[in-house]
């Protein structure tokens, strides 16, 4: 091996380099580069450092993934997840990528439990943040590696039973780690259906169909009786029970005969002036709870000016069927100025 090596060296030395040493020069040169690739691939090789294009792999050795414990991991970071049916679920999420590469393509689908709801709308809460939602899918370009991600969604959904108050959630995940597809389907933190209790207390003089319901002139004048009507109506997402719905009637307001009730009790104490109206049980998305009934306002000349009450200090409280939490609430005094009433909107202030 020697004799080769002189042997060679000496024919090229005079073939070559004893006429131009530029030959001896550009050959050390080659040697010199060609010892430095051999020891930068052999340290890559070793030190696989995190590179988008990871040129390693192009030989057929990948690193291996773990698919029982793989490389993203999804957190549901709420407080809180009780939530409101007609206001949807806000979740925010943290994504970590736990591995040693990139990942790219990250594809998140919420899934919530097809028996009891189902899932309407997936949209984007902060429009800075870096994603996008097609098809109802969460999309992530990349993620690096320990790379750490927040978001926030709003699920918009359709309850489909409503004896359940919990409702399952899973994230059905895809992504691509080097030239690996990974799919996973993890579950997330149950919501919590929140029983809602809507309560409204209306006055009319002219229906919303336009019917004329009170009697009497409008605005009210001093010393002349006007007639109207009031409706107070129930609607739940829940069952519940017991309600009890009270309010008093101001002076110069009195109740007369007239009435429509269409479920529970109503009664009127004429020393307190107070009104109650009690229901025992109320079915979810039932439309069947309202009340209605006919009071008179007669003005005084001190009134003259005035938007003058019709009931005040309306009260509720009801428990849930459920878990036999007390839902109460109050709303506010309604008036003269018929709020809900169409044509005499507005009409409220007394004159002489």
């Amino acid at each position: 091996m020697i004799k080769f090596i002189h042997h060679h060296w000496r024919r090229r030395w005079e073939r070559f380099y004893h006429r131009n040493r530029w030959h001896l020069i550009l050959d050390i040169a080659l040697i010199v580069v060609i010892i430095i690739l051999g020891i930068s691939i052999i340290s890559l090789h070793f030190y696989k450092p995190n590179l988008p294009w990871q040129f390693w792999t192009m030989s057929g050795s990948t690193s291996e993934i773990d698919l029982n414990n793989p490389p993203l991991e999804i957190t549901v970071i709420n407080p809180d997840l009780t939530i409101k049916s007609s206001e949807g679920a806000i979740l925010k999420i943290n994504l970590k990528n736990k591995g040693a590469s990139p990942m790219s393509n990250i594809k998140i689908k919420p899934v919530i439990g097809d028996q009891v709801a189902q899932l309407e709308e997936l949209e984007k809460i902060d429009q800075t943040e870096n994603f996008k939602i097609i098809n109802q899918q969460i999309i992530i370009d990349r993620l690096a590696a320990a790379e750490e991600k927040e978001l926030s969604v709003r699920l918009r959904f359709s309850v489909l039973d409503n004896s359940q108050r919990k409702i399952p959630v899973q994230a059905q995940v895809e992504y691509l780690v080097g030239r690996q597809v990974i799919k996973k389907t993890s579950d997330l933190p149950e919501l919590q259906l929140a029983s809602e209790l809507m309560v409204r207390a209306l006055a009319y003089y002219n229906s919303p169909q336009g019917d004329q319901l009170g009697i009497g002139p409008i605005p009210p004048i001093v010393g002349i009786p006007t007639k109207y009507w009031l409706f107070w109506e129930l609607s739940s997402q829940g069952d519940f029970q017991d309600l009890v719905m009270t309010a008093k009637l101001p002076a110069g307001v009195e109740l007369n005969g007239s009435r429509s009730l269409l479920a529970g009790d109503f009664k009127y104490n004429p020393d307190s002036r107070q009104l109650i109206w009690t229901v025992k049980e109320i079915a979810s998305q039932s439309d069947s709870y309202r009340l209605g009934f006919e009071v008179q306002l007669i003005p005084t000349l001190e009134q003259v000016g005035k938007v003058l009450p019709l009931v005040t200090n309306i009260k509720y409280y009801a428990q849930d069927a459920l878990d036999g939490q007390e839902i109460s609430g109050g709303l506010k005094d309604v008036d003269t100025n018929l709020e809900q009433d169409r044509i005499n909107k507005g009409q409220g202030k007394v004159i002489e």
